[in-house]
């Protein structure tokens, strides 16, 4: 029998942290039977973290979610950012969505662009979106994947590891350096261009399934006629609230 599990991530500010505590409650809310698993900062810790079933260290690396990622403690994960909210009952039946993927995320549909930033460059565009994953770490090519997203996201990051030209240079022509603040570029390029990652199947929820999984609230309402499980709430909207 897998283990199964969620996992948070709140690292860098005090807003994370309540954001956070106040997405594992609704998961407890919503699947009270959940095990979820919190990565955080001992500096941002109050009594709070208590409603966690276990908790892990991580330093204020702005991407510390994916160094929580690749530490769960969990066989089969499903990885929810701070920002987000369960909304629904159906909660309880997301490992039933794995269809014999090693790892699932949701999409970046066309139609959706208006909420993004930045889609496409010279090379290619982003297809998959960090925001959820549910993940079976026991394929140990998982773990490792997460790994070096991480490690390859934090070089991005620090302007240590870029995509290059044969001559050695960066190729920024291909791949514009705006693109370094996005960890879904590093995601992009793991799956895309490293062949130790071939045999993996990375699954995409598309359509409404896609929507009620990572329910971002600036969709419009005609990308969804199911109920959202998971609400993902724009930063801005969460920080005026606070």
């Amino acid at each position: 029998m897998k283990t199964k599990g969620f996992l948070v991530v709140a690292s860098k500010t005090n807003f994370y942290y309540i954001s956070a505590i106040n997405l594992i409650d609704s998961i407890k809310e919503y699947y009270p039977e959940a095990k979820v698993t919190l990565v955080v900062e001992k500096k941002l810790m109050d009594s709070a973290a208590e409603i966690s079933d276990n908790i892990i260290y991580c330093d204020d690396h702005k991407r510390a979610k994916i160094y929580g990622m690749a530490k769960s403690p969990y066989d089969q994960t499903f990885y929810i950012d701070a920002d987000c909210e369960i909304v629904h009952e159906d909660i309880s039946k997301v490992f039933d969505l794995f269809d014999n993927n090693d790892i699932l995320f949701t999409a970046l549909p066309e139609e959706r662009s208006y909420c993004y930033s930045e889609l496409h460059w010279p090379a290619g565009h982003f297809t998959y979106c960090g925001g959820v994953c549910l993940y079976d770490t026991t394929n140990d090519l998982v773990r490792q994947f997460m790994v070096d997203w991480y490690e390859l996201t934090v070089d991005q990051y620090a302007g240590k590891w870029w995509p290059t030209k044969p001559n050695g240079s960066w190729d920024e022509d291909n791949y514009p350096r705006s693109l370094a603040r996005w960890d879904q570029f590093s995601l992009w390029w793991l799956i895309n261009k490293e062949p130790k990652y071939s045999s993996l199947k990375f699954g995409r929820l598309d359509g409404d399934e896609d929507a009620r999984w990572n329910r971002f609230s600036l969709y419009r309402e005609n990308h969804c006629s199911k109920p959202p499980v998971v609400w993902h709430h724009s930063a801005a909207t969460i920080k005026k609230n606070l």
